[in-house]
């Protein structure tokens, strides 16, 4: 069901490579965190 949404709504997967951590919640004491996927419209 996943990958139907995925297709259905036409969304590109950007690919997360050669970074330790993908996100931050840029506070003084931070939360990182590496993003399994990521995705984006056209």
């Amino acid at each position: 069901i996943f990958n139907e949404i995925i297709a259905h709504l036409g969304l590109l997967e950007l690919p997360l490579k050669g970074r330790s951590y993908t996100w931050s919640n840029m506070q003084d004491s931070p939360l990182l965190e590496q993003l399994d996927w990521f995705f984006t419209s056209a």
